[in-house]
C-alpha cells in the first residue's frame, strides 16, 4: 500500500499493483510525525517512508526519509521481513 499527496485519479492513472490511499490533507503524514514541512518546492510533503506492519497490526520496522532519493534497499527491507 501507498499513502500520497495525491488525488484518486492520479494513483489510478499509474496502473500500480497496490492500493494507493488519497491523503491530500497529510493527515496520516502528520499524525505519524512524518510531515516534512516546506520539503518540495517550498510545499509541505510527506517524508519518503518504509513501514512494515506486523500480523499484530504493530509497526515491526520503520525507515523516513528527508529526501525521495534516500529510501531502503530492497536487501534491506527483505532482510527485516525474514526475522
Amino acid at each position: 500500500m501507498a499513502v500520497g499527496k495525491v488525488t484518486p485519479e492520479q494513483a489510478k492513472s499509474w496502473a500500480l499493483p497496490f492500493p494507493v490511499l488519497s491523503d491530500m490533507e497529510l493527515v496520516a503524514a502528520k499524525k505519524y510525525g512524518l510531515l516534512h514541512e516546506k520539503g518540495y518546492m517550498f510545499q509541505d510533503v510527506a517524508r519518503p517512508t518504509t513501514i512494515l506492519i506486523g500480523d499484530d497490526r504493530r509497526i515491526r520496522w520503520l525507515r523516513a526519509s528527508d529526501h525521495v532519493r534516500f529510501r531502503p534497499s530492497v536487501d534491506d527491507i527483505f532482510d527485516e521481513l525474514r526475522k
